[in-house]
């Protein structure tokens, strides 16, 4: 075991001192696993704004999913916080999308496709559950999370006034 003494301490510090100034990108540089896709590559993006607007399109009061940037939110959330099976899971049904060039697609073809998706993983089970519910549940999350979602797609009060307990129905969308 090395004795700590004052020249020691020094050097350690000096190193630290000048790996600070490294920048951050050149050490995660090196743990790039370049045989795995990201999501936030371009043709990723474009299938998953695709998507995202089919399953949340804008309407005449509100905008889509793709409008608030949801593809990108799901990019994030996959990419950072997904365990690797789930992740894995995923990047294999988007990459089945892509080969089955559903990006080229007429807008029928695109809805039926995301219709037998969304049939498939109404189907699955949660042992073998299915990418699509996935998909599907961070497009809702992301869309009512993002500020057009909660602003123009819900009914949105920022400053509540007094509390009325019975309130008639008029059809209006749902509150935040």
């Amino acid at each position: 075991m090395e004795k700590i003494d004052r020249r020691n301490a020094l050097g350690v510090l000096a190193r630290w001192s000048a790996a600070s100034f490294i920048p951050f990108s050149w050490v995660v540089q090196g743990c790039a696993d370049n045989h795995n896709p990201s999501l936030f590559k371009e043709e990723y993006q474009l299938l998953l704004a695709a998507m995202v607007e089919i399953i949340l399109p804008e309407t005449a009061s509100s905008p889509g999913a793709k409008e608030a940037n949801v593809h990108q939110f799901i990019a994030l959330i996959v990419e950072d916080c997904y365990d690797i099976e789930r992740k894995d899971r995923i990047m294999v049904g988007l990459n089945q999308l892509l080969r089955d060039e559903f990006l080229g697609l007429p807008d029928q073809g695109k809805y039926e496709a995301i219709e037998q998706l969304d049939k498939a993983a109404k189907a699955a089970t949660d042992e073998k559950p299915h990418y699509f519910r996935d998909l599907k549940n961070l497009t809702q999350w992301g869309y009512f999370s993002s500020k057009p979602g909660i602003t123009e797609g819900l009914r949105y009060n920022p400053l509540p006034g007094s509390y009325k307990g019975c309130i008639p129905y008029k059809g209006e969308i749902a509150w935040y």
